[in-house]
């Protein structure tokens, strides 16, 4: 992991944008999903609005040198995009990240521990586990995904 840290703050990361504003919304999706296995780092749309008004999303991706290509050939391919904005990012502070199973009363939990200048700053139980408990148990996601954190900081402990 702290390889990756490095190389990303020696401005090895790009960003690409686009501006759409006449595509199926459906697409997105399918979009998404191409893009995360080209290698995409993170994809995102924002809301904004274009010429004469009209809405439309502006397509973030956040890609290395090596999947920039792949993924402008995939936004070309699979948009109605004409054009894309490359921009180097000189810096990006990146928080150490590992996964940790806690054991719930709904059952085992994985969650994502995320750490900065040697302190958690974040832990966030995955959404497929809290879903698929929540299902078989009868109660409330909001309820799996408290006792996952709760459960967490018990194993801490203060």
């Amino acid at each position: 992991m702290q390889e990756n840290v490095e190389q990303e703050a020696a401005g090895g990361l790009l960003l690409l944008e686009t501006n759409i504003d006449d595509m199926n919304p459906q697409i997105y999706g399918y979009l998404y999903d191409r893009l995360f296995e080209a290698g995409a780092r993170d994809v995102w749309t924002t809301p904004i609005y274009m010429k004469k008004n009209r809405p439309g999303q502006m397509l973030s991706v956040l890609v290395s040198e090596a999947e920039k290509e792949a993924c402008a050939r995939i936004i070309f391919r699979e948009t109605t995009s004409i054009g894309i904005r490359v921009r180097r990012l000189e810096e990006r502070l990146e928080a150490v990240r590992h996964m940790a199973k806690v054991e719930t009363k709904y059952g085992v939990i994985a969650c994502k521990v995320s750490a900065y200048g040697g302190h958690i700053i974040n832990v966030s139980p995955e959404y497929e586990d809290c879903c698929r408990l929540a299902r078989e148990k009868g109660v409330p996601l909001k309820l799996v995904q408290q006792e996952a954190v709760k459960d967490f900081e018990a194993r801490l402990g203060d």
